[in-house]
């Protein structure tokens, strides 16, 4: 058991909006910018719980500037719910913090330690994984480095500016970053940069190099964006553009159709690749997972508790039952919203968490995120079910050997880890959402293969 030196409901409330925004005020830039008001600081999305030790939140602070201007900040927290934690962490980002020149709006990015709420707060592009952040983010410091790659994919192209655009960010784990180089024409020459913690961009780029090679997607039955360089000095990896929009998660669209049906037979061709990058991953990591981080949900969910603990258990029985199928070469996270479409094609992205699991695991993830979360009536579901079986279908035409030993215990616990996620993120009708995820992955880990 794990001594709290401060709870949850306290670090909680110290991590609403409301409390950001006056931290910021009183503590943060008040004392050092009195002319600079903190309008509004919004919540976004990254929010994560390491339970029992550590939450992390990220926010949008609206500011004005004393000339009357506005200018939004990026800000994040991590705050720990032991003071050993805390003091370790502490330790490690100690010559982060005493660097600091006292200007929490400096372009370089900014940390301040809160010692009586256990909490750190950062202004982007301060990361301690990330050392090199604010160089990835600068357009000249780049330039150099992303020339050669522009001129691989435009030869003999003027660039004429280069900027560079946060996509995506989740603290101390990764984050994307768009690089346009304006030439001349209707649209920028496009290149994305991914960082990754643990210089995981080194497998990425590896697993992105051999999807690159692979005879499917020469053939353009499996769409990737072609690796151009990993530099661990940066833990930044480099890619072309994949063009289109994320698939919406309207069931009944047409494109939702053709994205199942693509979906299952990119899997297949990279099921059937014989790529040997990635970690071998099996169902008790995943159930292990599941385990630990339900255990936060016994006091404040108990009946979302004790329904996933029994699920849980009949899942681990089955897991004991039935054999484990041969590992192939696997996507780890496999789900619609995986994908891009451009009018004509979808493209694949995101392979950071490429590993050797069985089948099973990539097509019970996929399906398990085909059911929706709150239906409008019947036919969502039924539509969800086509879906379902559009995809297996394509899957198979291209693995007809496949005989599904272990996909309905795969799927029951991918809909295990939804209904977990909404437990944690409680949006409107969550228990009633989570209920029924639930009793979803019932009825598919007693579904045998072919029903």
């Amino acid at each position: 058991m794990v001594s709290m030196s401060v709870s949850y409901s306290a670090i909680k409330a110290a991590s609403e909006p409301e409390a950001i925004a006056e931290l910021l005020a009183t503590r943060v830039i008040g004392p050092v910018m009195p002319s600079v008001v903190v309008k509004k600081v919004r919540p976004k999305s990254g929010r994560r719980f390491e339970a029992p030790r550590v939450m992390w939140n990220i926010y949008e602070a609206e500011l004005e500037l004393a000339d009357g201007l506005t200018a939004n900040s990026l800000i994040w927290t991590k705050a720990f719910f032991t003071d050993e934690g805390c003091r370790e962490y502490q330790q490690r980002i100690s010559r982060l913090l005493s660097s600091q020149n006292g200007n929490p709006l400096d372009p370089r990015g900014y940390v301040q330690f809160f010692s009586d709420l256990n909490l750190f707060l950062f202004f982007f592009p301060t990361d301690p994984v990330f050392p090199k952040m604010s160089i990835v983010f600068d357009p000249h410091a780049m330039a150099p480095m992303l020339r050669e790659h522009f001129e691989g994919l435009r030869p003999k192209a003027d660039i004429k500016s280069l900027s560079c655009t946060r996509v995506k960010y989740l603290p101390e784990i990764s984050c994307i970053v768009r690089y346009n180089a304006e030439i001349g024409e209707e649209r920028p020459l496009t290149i994305y940069g991914k960082l990754q913690h643990s210089k995981r961009g080194a497998m990425t780029y590896e697993v992105m190099q051999a999807l690159w090679d692979l005879p499917a997607r020469q053939s353009g039955d499996l769409i990737v964006a072609r690796p151009l360089a990993y530099y661990p000095s940066h833990s930044l990896l480099l890619q072309s553009e994949l063009q289109g929009d994320e698939i919406k998660s309207d069931r009944h669209s047409e494109i939702f159709m053709a994205q199942c049906e693509a979906a299952g037979r990119a899997i297949g061709h990279i099921h059937n690749s014989g790529i040997t990058v990635g970690e071998p991953h099996v169902a008790d990591v995943e159930i292990e997972r599941l385990e630990l981080r339900l255990e936060q949900f016994k006091m404040s969910a108990p009946r979302i508790f004790f329904l996933l603990r029994d699920l849980l258990k009949h899942i681990a029985v089955k897991a004991e039952k039935v054999a484990p199928e041969t590992p192939v070469p696997s996507h780890g996270d496999y789900k619609y919203n995986q994908f891009l479409y451009d009018g004509e094609h979808f493209g694949m992205i995101d392979v950071e968490y490429f590993v050797q699991a069985e089948p099973s695991f990539d097509l019970g993830k996929y399906c398990g995120h085909l059911v929706p979360s709150n239906p409008k009536d019947w036919s969502d579901s039924a539509r969800a079910e086509e879906c379902r079986r559009v995809f297996l279908d394509a899957y198979l035409s291209v693995r007809p050997g496949y005989k599904g030993a272990r996909f309905s215990l795969y799927e029951a616990l991918s809909l295990a880890t939804r209904a977990l996620v909404v437990a944690w993120s409680q949006p409107r009708n969550w228990e009633h959402t989570a209920e029924t995820l639930v009793a979803m992955g019932f009825e598919r880990l007693k579904t045998r293969w072919g029903e």
